[in-house]
């Protein structure tokens, strides 16, 4: 217990440090930039950094003696904990700044965040001509019949005369809708990474740290020391991350410092939040989106073959998962195209030309591929066969080692082998052949590795969907729903659509949604492992 301690102490601490950058951005903005949009959020940063400065003093209180050594189920548990207790840090400044008032809400909204799913329950209030609050009553974009009435979570922003500045997502300010893309930034390559990244050694703590942490099959580190390799894995990060706010702010006038910035932390985390109530759609900038292509795709490749690639190793490229994802990739954007060509676009009388549609059906497939979940287009109105490839693209994901959600593409790869020796064995039972993915031979625990988490899939979306169906929700949207959670994709087929958002849910699917997230991001295994009553026994 003393060695948890001692590493939540030193987490907390590092987290009051991480703190210090959103509380910066909120005194330039709301006390020199922009000080009629002042909604507390400097007050509510120093808030936030105050309890867990002293959570961070009393734990390193209580453990003077530990011996700074981590075993497996140490290392299991505690990549749980900081999940789910950053979480909670992160939805202070909500609750503090009065923005949220609604627990749940505010902790829904950070979970998502550092989960990279991006999915939100902020939506507008609506008012009637007295100015009392009433219910927002909205249709389901593909079954009409389906209306939900739900109370909006966000009040609109007003000067002292009472003149409207700002609603909905907009009436955060600059601040919080800063700190939900920062959020996103950090969970993108992982909170225990950055954490491992920073402070001293770990021991053996570190490495086992690092596997709970890692998404996808394989836990390669690039170098012998565990610490230098999620240094090295953050650098490359935060290179692409300048990389791409240069290029948005050099190639568009129109864009600010603060939306490059911003966009970029949604981006490259393939996470998928926006700072404007339009989302990207108001940037009508071909440059612009093409960028946004370009990084989410980067922030969907193993970070691994950077690290190879500035070395030198070009060799590390061919490797099946590489090639197979960008078949996939390619192959997703020409058959969402050739399905969106030539269909109406939305409810006016023009439909997709070939350019059109290969530009917001390329668009909106990479979208899905590598959970980012923007979309320049109301795909609600699209043809059922592109709704059907979203949602498969979605579930598919990019590569491990990668910024993204999904299942992934190296799985894919080892239960296609699996099944192809399977199938021979049937004609030739003497046969005995390895199975290998490239040069890398799958053990047979790999191999039942792999298909425990298809399994573990299939088990979690059908007892997720069955709970939100439970909670009257129609079992299209509980599908959708459930999809979007532990994909970490925001794009939601059922509900209030694309252009809507989750604040129709209840409080239990909203409870529901924050653990499917999580499962979602830590791969399963790692949330599942504390639900074993033998993890818990001391021997």
């Amino acid at each position: 217990m003393k060695e948890i301690c001692r590493v939540l102490g030193k987490f907390f601490l590092g987290l009051t440090v991480c703190l210090l950058i959103p509380l910066g951005v909120a005194v330039i903005y709301e006390y020199f930039l922009e000080p009629e949009f002042n909604v507390g959020a400097t007050w509510a940063f120093l808030e936030t950094m105050g309890i867990s400065l002293a959570i961070g003093l009393l734990l390193k209180k209580v453990s003077p003696r530990a011996k700074g050594r981590l075993q497996r189920k140490e290392s299991i548990f505690l990549v749980a904990v900081i999940w789910f207790i950053t979480a909670a840090m992160g939805s202070l400044p909500f609750l503090f700044s009065g923005v949220l008032k609604n627990p749940i809400d505010a902790y829904f909204e950070s979970m998502s965040g550092l989960t990279t799913t991006g999915v939100s329950i902020l939506h507008p209030k609506a008012y009637d001509a007295s100015g009392a609050e009433i219910p927002i009553i909205a249709e389901n974009p593909i079954d009409p019949t389906i209306v939900y009435t739900f109370s909006g979570t966000v009040t609109p922003l007003r000067d002292k005369t009472g003149a409207l500045l700002a609603e909905g997502l907009e009436a955060l300010g600059k601040p919080l809708l800063f700190w939900r893309c920062f959020m996103e930034w950090i969970g993108g390559m992982g909170i225990v990474l950055l954490f491992i990244a920073i402070l001293p050694a770990l021991g053996m703590g570190g490495k086992m740290l690092f596997e709970s942490e890692m998404s996808g099959v394989s836990k390669e580190g690039m170098t012998p020391r565990i610490r230098e390799t999620a240094s090295l894995l953050w650098k490359i990060y935060a290179g692409l991350t300048c990389v791409q706010i240069a290029l948005l702010i050099f190639t568009n006038d129109r864009i600010s410092l603060f939306d490059a910035v911003t966009l970029t932390f949604s981006t490259i985390s393939t996470g998928g939040f926006t700072v404007h109530n339009n989302g990207i759609m108001g940037f009508q900038n071909s440059l612009t989106q093409a960028i946004i292509v370009i990084f989410m795709i980067l922030g969907s490749l193993n970070f691994t073959l950077y690290f190879h690639t500035l070395r030198g190793k070009f060799y590390r490229l061919y490797e099946p998962e590489f090639y197979l994802y960008l078949i996939v990739l390619i192959g997703g954007c020409l058959l969402m195209s050739w399905n969106l060509w030539n269909t109406p676009q939305g409810l006016s009388n023009h439909y997709y030309s070939l350019t059109s549609a290969l530009a917001n059906g390329s668009f909106q497939a990479i979208s899905a591929l590598t959970s980012t979940g923007f979309f320049i287009s109301n795909y609600d109105m699209w043809p059922y066969t592109c709704q059907l490839l979203i949602l498969i693209l979605m579930y598919i994901g990019g590569m491990s080692g990668s910024t993204t959600g999904g299942i992934k593409i190296a799985r894919y790869v080892i239960i296609l082998k699996v099944i192809k020796r399977k199938i021979e064995t049937l004609f030739r039972p003497e046969l005995v052949r390895i199975v290998k993915v490239g040069e890398r031979e799958i053990s047979d625990k790999m191999a039942i590795t792999t298909l425990t988490f298809f399994c573990v899939v299939i088990a979690v979306v059908i007892i997720g969907s069955y709970l939100l169906i439970m909670d009257q929700n129609d079992p299209q949207t509980a599908l959708g729903v459930i999809s979007c959670m532990i994909n970490n994709n925001s794009l939601l087929l059922g509900g209030t659509g694309a252009f809507g958002s989750f604040a129709f849910l209840t409080p239990f699917s909203k409870i529901v949604s924050i653990v499917s997230m999580a499962l979602g991001r830590l791969e399963y295994f790692s949330l599942l492992v504390l639900f074993i009553p033998a993890f818990w026994k001391k021997t």
